[in-house]
């Protein structure tokens, strides 16, 4: 039995993440006790240091990390759309990006993450990639893609659920179908919603109807993105559930917009936070919540204590 005592601790605990300063108790790799104040056995002073709960990276692309830095010079369709680069990068790859999936798993792992959500490109292969690399104690919550309604059902069996590209990544009744299959399986569905202005408008054109009305149809687990949401929009998030999973440096690096997190909360939509594509950016949580903070402090001078808990809640709390 090993036993550890930390004291001179500042932690945050609980589902609203209350600050409490003094101790706690770890037994065999375990929280046993948190205290207040000074415990009465002998311990390791952390000298006012912080004890968080994990961070869940709710959103991301890590076999992206095969091309770091594709994205400079290019825009979002150049990068990351159907014919973008980084799947010619993926296409090429080798043996290699299991050892660079490992690596970014551990960066994960010492950045304070335990779990993550990732959108895996390549099918069932790809699947089976990054489980081969998942050997940490970060979990993989994996969504695959198929690339034809056929391949569904074995892709189900191999990982945790399906998460889309586009509403538009098949036909509306195939799309429709697939939400269906997942659902029946009890498994997640997602997708990518109005990340881009252009999706936005061209849902408009076509259907009278925006990506974020388009996707809560398919009764998803919960959506990407919805960088372009309206106000009418975050309304039907917030009546349905629906959380909604923000990836603000991602966005902004790809010059797509500004991620409305601050106008989400006050809302009431339900949202995590994720890191995205790992061509853009390291699946670093406190990187990502810096930069949330200071496009929420961008839009509005007055926000204070009470959103920055909010803030850590959708890092830490609310994908649970």
């Amino acid at each position: 039995m090993v036993r550890q005592v930390l004291y001179n601790v500042t932690l945050l605990e609980g589902e609203d993440l209350d600050v409490t300063h003094g101790y706690l108790v770890i037994k065999d790799n375990k929280i046993e006790k948190i205290g207040e104040g000074t415990p009465r056995t002998r311990g390791t002073d952390i000298k006012r240091g912080f004890v968080l709960p994990p961070f869940v990276n709710a959103h991301t692309h890590l076999a992206d990390a095969i091309a770091k830095e594709l994205y400079l010079g290019k825009s979002q369709p150049q990068v990351v759309g159907p014919r973008g680069a980084k799947f010619r990068e993926l296409k090429g790859a080798g043996r290699e990006l299991i050892g660079t999936l490992r690596t970014i798993i551990h960066d994960m792992l010492r950045s304070g993450t335990l779990a993550h959500c990732d959108f895996r490109e390549g099918g069932l292969a790809g699947v089976r990639i990054l489980r081969k690399a998942s050997t940490t104690p970060v979990r993989s919550v994996i969504l695959g893609r198929p690339s034809k309604l056929s391949e569904l059902n074995g892709l189900l069996c191999a990982c945790d659920g399906v998460g889309l590209p586009s509403i538009d990544a098949f036909e509306p009744s195939a799309v429709k179908e697939i939400a269906r299959n997942v659902r029946k399986a009890g498994k997640i569905f997602s997708v990518h919603v109005a990340e881009t202005e252009e999706a936005q408008e061209l849902s408009f054109e076509k259907t009278a109807k925006s990506e974020v009305e388009r996707a809560l149809e398919l009764r998803p687990s919960f959506i990407i993105h919805s960088t372009w949401a309206s106000d009418e929009d975050l309304l039907m998030l917030k009546k349905s559930r629906v959380p909604v999973v923000f990836c603000a440096r991602a966005n902004s690096l790809l010059g797509v917009g500004i991620a409305p997190i601050l106008r989400a909360l006050r809302s009431g939509v339900k949202f995590c936070i994720g890191t995205d594509n790992a061509a853009v950016c390291q699946p670093d949580m406190f990187g990502e919540l810096s930069f949330d903070w200071a496009c929420m402090r961008r839009e509005d001078s007055g926000v204070g204590d009470e959103e920055a808990r909010e803030l850590l809640r959708a890092a830490m709390i609310e994908p649970l």
